[in-house]
């Protein structure tokens, strides 16, 4: 019997660390503003910043729901009570459902937004990019933040702005531009780390809320802007988005469905060990 105590204390101590990580992860959402830029890619009809807290909130309060069935699992196993042990297994089935079904429900969503992510954006790129100023955050910013972001430049390439309506803006003002400024190599190194832990700790103590892809300063900008293959060479990233962002959806809902699923695999674990401290407290009390 105390053997079994111990381990449901140990697998309690799992738990609860995992809600620790739960909470951490809705805190950085809520620290990291940048994330509505590239989820407004994600999310046509509704506001990124509602979707972005929501889905912190949701996290913060699945956190602390976690967190304290993790201590009153804790208290079972020192109490060693039939009782409190029989509802802390009842609570331990309430959580797996839940996050089973969240990550089920996260993981049709991705699917979902994925199956017509290539259609949308392109058709974006082509008439809204550059003209868009009435959402909370335009689709321009959120590109711009993906090519600098992740080092692309359009959908598929950096032709993909021929023809578009910000090109023949460019055109008609005489500017020329053959790409966005956020296609360019850039001075800025801060790109590779946009979003990390260190980063946004920065940004968030040391009053740091700089956005760099909405001033970018290339390395040589009439260099980045040569039409010719030669001329623009290591000085504009050639590699479409598309790719990138879908890798980075796929991975943000892989990283939420992973985390959802060790955690039901540790609480099963703990409801298997109180059954087995349960049978062990009412063969003990026959005798």
């Amino acid at each position: 019997m105390k053997y079994l105590k111990v381990a449901l204390f140990t697998f309690n101590l799992m738990i609860w660390l995992a809600g620790c990580t739960v909470l951490v992860l809705g805190a950085w959402l809520l620290l990291e503003p940048s994330k509505g830029d590239i989820l407004n890619l994600f999310v046509p009809n509704a506001q990124p910043h509602e979707t972005i807290n929501l889905l912190a909130y949701s996290l913060l309060g699945l956190g602390f729901t976690v967190l304290t069935v993790g201590f009153f699992g804790c208290r079972a196993a020192l109490r060693g009570n039939q009782c409190i042990i029989a509802t802390y297994m009842s609570m331990l089935v309430a959580l797996i459902v839940t996050e089973l079904v969240t990550a089920a429900i996260g993981g049709l969503m991705t699917f979902q937004i994925l199956s017509d992510l290539e259609g949308r954006l392109t058709s974006k790129l082509t008439a809204d990019y550059g003209h868009d100023s009435t959402s909370d955050i335009p689709f321009s910013q959120s590109l711009d933040f993906a090519q600098y972001k992740f080092n692309c430049c359009g959908i598929y390439g950096d032709e993909d702005y021929n023809g578009t309506a910000w090109w023949r803006d460019a055109q008609i003002s005489g500017n020329k531009r053959q790409v966005p400024l956020t296609c360019c190599v850039l001075k800025q190194t801060e790109n590779k780390n946009t979003g990390s832990p260190m980063s946004v700790v920065s940004r968030v103590f040391h009053k740091n809320n700089e956005k760099p892809w909405l001033h970018p300063q290339p390395k040589d900008e009439a260099a980045c802007q040569v039409g010719d293959r030669e001329g623009h060479d290591g000085y504009r990233h050639k590699e479409g988005c598309l790719g990138k962002v879908t890798t980075w959806l796929q991975c943000e809902s892989f990283t939420l469905v992973f985390l959802g699923m060790a955690m039901a695999g540790i609480q099963t674990f703990g409801i298997i060990t109180s059954a087995f401290l349960c049978r062990t407290i009412r063969d003990m009390q026959d005798e």
